[in-house]
């Protein structure tokens, strides 16, 4: 390896450990306001089920209380990009209840 493929490859080391400090700094900012607006958002979802509402309803409640859980999956693993769209699924398929 030459010493300028070294050094090219060096940098992009270098660029990857900035922005992973940025992902774990984006997570520790917002991690826990993220995690109690899903544990509230699938606690009420779960009263919504036991809610008396029609079976196809409650089906949708199930769906939406299963992606959010995976959301919450994907927050703990750090998957942002993969949370946010779940997050988003979730509350396109609310809006249409």
């Amino acid at each position: 390896m030459s010493v300028e493929e070294h050094h090219g490859r060096a940098l992009l080391e270098q660029a990857q450990l900035a922005l992973d400090r940025v992902h774990r700094a984006a997570l520790a900012a917002n991690a826990g306001e993220i995690r109690r607006g899903l544990d509230l958002a699938v606690t009420a979802l779960q009263e919504a089920g036991s809610a008396g509402l029609d079976a196809d309803t409650d089906q949708a409640i199930g769906t939406v209380r299963a992606t959010l859980e995976a959301a919450r999956t994907d927050l703990d693993g750090g998957a942002l990009v993969e949370m946010e769209k779940l997050i988003e699924t979730a509350r396109s398929s609310l809006a249409k209840l």
